[in-house]
Formats: C-alpha cells, structure tokens, sequence
C-alpha cells in the first residue's frame, strides 16, 4: 500500500492486524530503524503519525508482532505543486490519429514515469527504450478541433511522487516529419551558374489529400565558391527553381494556414 504526503504535514498511518502489541520499523535505501524518534506519534499500538513530514522520513513502513510483519505501507512525499518545474513536451507529425503522439518527460529526481490521454480514456503508456511517451488519440483530421486533449503523467523515485496535467490542441503541437527532395534538373547557365530545379515530397506520415493540407517550405543551400548559406521560401506547388553555383542543399516544412513547427531539416543532398 502507498501512502501520499506533502511536505510539512502529518500523516497517520495504520497497521491492518488484530494484534495489540506492534513495533513499528521504517526502511529506507540505506536502513531499518526502529521508531522510537520524536518525528513520530505512537496514537495506539496500530496508528503511527509521522509529524513534520521531511523527505528523510519516507519510506516503506512496516509494522510487526511478536510472530512477523504484519503490514506496511510506503510513504511518499508527494510533489505535485511542484510540477510546473518538470514540464511535459509533446509533438505530432501529422492531425491524423492513425499516428501517436510522441511526448518527452524526464527529471534526474523521478525514476519512473508514466503518461496517459486521459480525455480519449486512454491506458498508461511507459517510456521506450529511448525515453519517449507514444500516445495514441482519437482526434479527426477533417473535422473542426473542439476540444482539448489532456495528457496526465505520474512520475516516482524512492522518496517521492508527483502528478501533473499538460493540456494542449493538438493543432498546437503538430510538427510534421522531414520531407524527402530530389533535384530533377540542372541547367547550367555558365561557369559558374546553374538553375537548379527540385521537387519536394511531403512526409508520409502527412494527411492527404495534400491539396487540404498545403504546406509552405523552406530551401537551405550552399553557395560553391564562398561557403555562404542562403535560405528560400515558397508555398504553391511541390517544386521550385534555385539560381547559383550550389554544393549542397537540404528543405524542411510546416503547416502553411496553421503555422505549426518547422519540421526537422532533412540530410543534406549533394549537387553535382
């Protein structure tokens, strides 16, 4: 059994037995004790209140009889007003729900974590093995968003818990996947200029028809002789024209009527 406790509290604690006679212990990570300290109040052979809870008194409290353990319960400080400090991040590369969310959460103090969409019921979801959340959802792409999402986390260590709410339309979050560029033509225009044509292919995961969900670009390239970066926009059509002598370039996107995120660039494409 888990026990929850703010700071600077007290906190009663009962040993479910039908003995009389009970020695209550406290174990943390590095020891057992017996408590006899003034931090606690013995109200009768079964209650303990733990007064002025510090982070130093959690732990597993276990009570016993003259025959063995009879209960415990694990007391942690729970840090939940805290939780503005250890903010939730999430993204989405896509409106459609056929793909998750993708959320980070981490703190050197918590060890564990867990997250859930609790507007859709979601269940809990863990961390993968590169520390982040997938959270599926049930918004429509092709409908107006009403109504927020909200995604609670719960996070642990040793000594302590904390709760927090992130609450968030997913159009806000929505950062598409790099799209993908191939050069269709090099005209050369002299020694030492070139027009470049190329044709940009939206991320897989985007939503279709791509004529509903139009986005704007932005091309980052290399000039030749100087090592000079130049940047250029568009937003119609898949393919546009850059002019000059260029080594290398790479293009990235973002939602054009809601503004969303840029996407990640893509790897640079050699010109030849």
């Amino acid at each position: 059994m888990f026990e929850l406790a703010e700071k600077h509290t007290s906190v009663t604690l009962t040993c479910r037995t039908d003995k009389d006679k009970i020695t209550w212990r406290r174990e943390d990570a590095n020891s057992i004790v017996n408590i006899l300290q003034s931090d606690f109040e013995i109200l009768s052979g079964r209650d303990l209140t733990v007064i002025d809870l510090q982070e130093d008194l959690t732990g597993n409290y276990t009570c016993w009889s003259d025959t063995g353990l009879e209960d415990y319960t694990y007391l942690l400080l729970d840090k939940s007003k805290e939780a503005t400090a250890f903010k939730i991040n999430c993204t989405a590369e896509t409106f459609s729900c056929t793909q998750n969310i993708k959320c980070a959460w981490t703190s050197d103090e918590f060890t564990a974590f867990r997250l859930r969409n609790t507007r859709d019921n979601g269940d809990w979801v863990t961390q993968s093995v590169d520390g982040v959340f997938f959270l599926p959802h049930s918004t429509n792409s092709y409908s107006e968003e009403s109504e927020r999402l909200l995604i609670t986390g719960e996070a642990v260590s040793t000594c302590c818990y904390m709760k927090t709410d992130y609450s968030f339309y997913l159009r806000d979050i929505v950062k598409p996947a790099d799209p993908s560029i191939s050069i269709c033509t090099i005209k050369n225009e002299g020694r030492d200029e070139q027009i470049i044509e190329l044709e940009v292919k939206p991320p897989s995961t985007w939503p279709q028809p791509h004529s509903f969900f139009p986005l704007k670009h932005e091309i980052e390239y290399e000039i030749r002789h100087n090592g000079e970066l130049k940047t250029k926009e568009w937003e119609e059509g898949s393919k546009v024209k850059v002019q000059g002598s260029i080594t290398k370039l790479r293009v990235h996107c973002r939602d054009l009527l809601l503004l969303s995120q840029w996407s990640e660039w893509s790897k640079w494409k050699n010109v030849n």
